[in-house]
């Protein structure tokens, strides 16, 4: 039996309005997740400026160096000298389509298996899986930005190819096994009208929140800070990229890093190794203990290059109306 969970109003045509979602009474083909409470949550220690904290009597004067990576740098656990670990896990998800079409391409910086997903910032970084309008289930990445509100692709919500999404569940932390965060329904979302008049892979308007129903899970787990950077900044920004590729082993957690080769108003482009699943992922850029997105990880971007809609103002300004959802 199905409930509807998200609707606003009641509709009778085929083309439901994407607030119109319904869920199983089960959960889609996981289990355990909801329950999972296994993080170890005493502290979001990137919620401060360690280099400020208890310094006597004001006595401190930051540092200026001038570098070709942004001023960011890599997350440590993709640092290019840590070990590429390869799956233990066996058994795929699936065979489902994990991105209907818009496709994502490798590169050099290899994906890295995140096996510990409690640690920062993979505990803020969640699985979709995804019931279309039309064709298999998919799966999809979205990443914490405030107490309840999760960012994401607008193609996950609603796919140029495969149409309005009819569930979604939002497994925090999964690990290949159990959703250390835990597994949580969609009750709200919102992207911009520009994208339902024109859903396609090459539009800069990929990008969209989705509110869950625990109010106070980014509270317990820490989430992502958001910046609208000028263009300079991006001249070889170091940036990192986690999501869930479909078509590795139980659509585990992995991530790359990588730099920006180029950028736009609406995109960025960088040679991290990207799959189809990761979809609606953070392109994050390290500060000391800051975890900054500049973008949202949407498709392959030609070449050995992949592609994230750019956090430029309009992404901005809607991350900022609804991350106290």
């Amino acid at each position: 039996m199905r409930r509807q969970v998200m609707a606003k109003r009641k509709s009778t045509t085929r083309n439901k309005p994407i607030s119109d979602f319904t869920v199983d009474s089960v959960p889609l083909s996981f289990n355990g997740g909801i329950e999972a409470e296994l993080l170890d949550l005493t502290d979001k220690s990137d919620a401060v400026d360690a280099s400020r904290h208890m310094v006597r009597e004001g006595r401190f004067k930051n540092s200026f160096m001038m570098g070709t990576n942004g001023g960011s740098t890599y997350e440590r656990m993709l640092r290019p000298s840590a070990p590429h670990p390869e799956s233990a896990l066996t058994g795929p998800v699936g065979q489902e389509s994990a991105s209907g079409g818009l496709h994502n391409l490798g590169s050099p910086n290899a994906l890295q298996l995140i096996a510990d997903t409690s640690r920062i910032p993979a505990r803020s970084v969640a699985l979709l899986s995804i019931t279309p309008e039309k064709g298999p289930m998919r799966y999809g990445t979205a990443w914490l930005i405030g107490p309840r509100t999760l960012a994401t692709a607008a193609h996950n919500l609603l796919h140029p190819e495969v149409g309005a999404t009819q569930a979604m569940l939002v497994h925090l932390a999964f690990d290949g096994h159990v959703a250390r965060g835990g597994t949580y329904r969609v009750i709200d979302n919102h992207f911009l009208s520009g994208w339902r008049q024109r859903s396609s892979d090459i539009s800069p308007l990929d990008f969209a929140v989705i509110k869950i129903e625990d109010p106070e899970i980014g509270n317990r787990r820490g989430w992502f800070g958001f910046a609208d950077y000028e263009d300079a900044k991006f001249n070889n920004m170091i940036v990192n990229v986690f999501g869930h590729p479909a078509t590795r082993p139980r659509a585990a957690m992995y991530g790359s890093a990588g730099r920006v080769v180029q950028s736009d108003p609406g995109f960025l482009w960088y040679d991290c190794q990207t799959e189809g699943g990761m979809s609606g992922g953070p392109v994050i850029a390290v500060f000391g203990e800051e975890r900054i997105a500049v973008g949202i990880h949407i498709a392959g971007g030609g070449g050995s290059n992949n592609r994230g809609a750019r956090l430029n103002n309009a992404a901005y300004d809607m991350f900022m109306q609804y991350q106290s959802w």
